[in-house]
This record gives structure tokens, sequence and C-alpha cells, in this order.
């Protein structure tokens, strides 16, 4: 549970209050039995009105007792992500700037792709792991976000897209932040987009990206969260991944690649993605290509090259689409 006690959008006097979206259907069944000393399902009941019904209001919650919708509505609020604006491109891609409730801002991108569309949502607010080639690095880490501030970026764009609109079937947590950074709260929220009181996603076609925190990555595992794990490996060579990705100097890839290799086994046949963003000479190399292979052998993986998306000012270059393509059928 997560109470929003102290947080954005409260006031003191409303310390009692409890975020909806930040309960795991678990967590709320517990949260009602100690409250209330109703019966778990009633839990299920606010998921399918919430969640199924978009429903936020206690009064045409019918199938509840009115005495006990009474007492939630004194208790339990429905925060909400404010929309401040919206980018549509010519493929149908929708890029989305969020406000919360503290005012700090967050993106989420709806991403056409051949015969499906992914929503990529935020984990954090910034990002501290100072990767040189990205732009959210270079605002540092100002907070993480909350179970329910990661829930209500899909609630919102679900909402935006409404019903005439093509639904996203994948969800990729690989926006603003590091996710395994917010280890606890990107677990709760994949659990509640998995829930199928909920968004019911299969949780194959959500996966949480991380830039290699190794004790994270084991503490994800072991939480029980069935999403696929992607892992940003970006260089073959500690001395080029320290210089793009600091982070490496405190988990250089020897110990990387032992993690993947431990990991890849307790999964079993579940193949991890390695994501490689091609950065133009500099680590795009012949050389590069041939200690990839060398890395990854015999582990079930499959490698996501991303040709770099150029950021004015941050000094790398996108690779040709020759090359790239050379890389892929290699």
């Amino acid at each position: 549970m997560e109470s929003t006690a102290g947080r954005s959008g409260v006031s003191p006097a409303a310390a009692s209050l409890c975020d909806f979206f930040g309960f795991s259907r678990s967590e709320l069944a517990s949260w009602l039995v100690d409250e209330y000393g109703t019966s778990e399902y009633r839990a299920d009941q606010l998921f399918e009105w919430v969640y199924a019904k978009d429903c936020t209001d206690f009064g045409q919650m019918t199938n509840i007792k009115r005495e006990l919708r009474e007492k939630l509505a004194e208790r339990l609020e429905f925060n909400r992500a404010e929309l401040i604006e919206r980018q549509i491109s010519l493929d149908g891609s929708r890029k989305y700037l969020f406000e919360l409730g503290d005012g700090s801002q967050v993106e989420s991108v709806y991403i056409a792709q051949p015969g499906r569309f992914t929503l990529c949502i935020s984990s954090q607010v910034g990002c501290a792991m100072g990767c040189t080639f990205c732009r959210t690095g270079t605002m540092g880490l100002m907070r993480n976000l909350s179970t329910s501030e990661i829930i209500q970026q899909v609630r919102g764009v679900k909402q935006d897209l409404g019903p005439d609109d093509a639904a996203f079937a994948n969800i990729v947590f690989m926006g603003m932040g590091e996710p395994l950074h917010n280890v606890n709260n990107v677990v709760r929220a994949v659990k509640i987009l998995g829930d199928p009181k909920a968004f019911e996603f299969s949780q194959r076609k959500i996966t949480v990206s991380t830039v290699g925190l190794v004790p994270a990555i084991y503490k994800f595992i072991d939480s029980g969260a069935e999403a696929n794990l992607a892992i940003s490996l970006n260089a073959t060579d500690d001395q080029t991944r320290s210089q793009i990705m600091p982070l490496n100097r405190k988990f250089p890839l020897d110990e990387l690649m032992n993690c993947i290799r431990e990991i890849a086994q307790r999964l079993g046949r579940k193949k991890l993605t390695i994501e490689y963003v091609m950065l133009a000479g500099v680590n795009d190399s012949s050389a590069d290509l041939k200690r990839l292979k060398a890395l990854l052998k015999g582990l079930p993986t499959k490698v996501n090259l991303i040709p770099y998306n150029e950021n004015a000012g941050l000094g790398y270059r996108a690779p040709n689409d020759k090359l790239v393509r050379s890389w892929q059928r290699t």
C-alpha cells in the first residue's frame, strides 16, 4: 500500500487518504480486511469497477454495500496524471507529456510498429545513471515515481486513445529513468498491469529494461514478476562501456555477464533481450561485433540493435543503415 500522505497534491488534513492506484489487488484485499473486516473478494469488485469499467464513483458501485462505499469514499482517492501535451506523428505514434501532482513531468510514448502498438512508460523523474548518450541522463535523478504514478501513465494513454483507436499490446519500461533503480514500485506496477482483474496484460507482453544494476536484477527475478527483462549492453569492452555508461565502473562487464548467465539458467528457455544502442565510431566496429558474438555465445538471448537517435549537443552520431543491416545479418 502507498499512502499519499505528505506526497504530491495531498494536504496534511487529508493524511488518511490512500491512493487506490498504489495498491496491488492482494494489498487492497489485506487493507480492506484490516480496516473494515470485509471479505477479500471486495478487492476483486473494486478492481473490476475501476479498471474494467473505468468507474471511480463509489455511488455507482451498486454491488457494494452503501455503508462500505461511504467509508471508502472518505479513505480512497484516484489520482491522475494531467495530460499537458500530446504530439502525433504521421505513422500514428504519439508522445505524451504528463504532469504529476507535485508539478513534475514525465513522458510516455505510444509507438506504432508493424502489426502492433507498444506503450513506453517512465519509472522516474530524471535518471541517476548518467549514460552519456541519453538526454534524460543529463537531468540527474529528481525522484522515483510511485506505483500509482506509473499506473496513471497507462490509464492516461488508454483514456486518450479511447475505444476507436488501436490498443497497445505491449508495454515497455524504457522511458525516463532506470526501472530497476525503482524496483519495488516497478514490480508492483508490473503485477497490477498483468492482473486479470485490472489491465490483464500478459506479462510476456511487458518488458522491463535495465542498464545493468546487478543486485536489482536479482531482486527483480526473485520478486516473482514474470515480465521480460531487457539488459542494455551497448558495448563489448569495459573501457568503452564505462565511457558511455558510468555504472559499468561499479558493475563491470564480467560481473554483469555472470549475472546474465545465472538468471538465464534460472529462467530456463525464456529468452533475455540484449539491447545494443549503436553509436557511430564508438561501439560499431568489426571488433565490437566479434566480441558481442563471443559474449553472448550459448545464452538464450535475442539482440535488439538500436541505431542511435541523435540528440543535439550530446556528441554522438547514428551509424549508417548499411552497417546496421550488416550487423543484423551477422
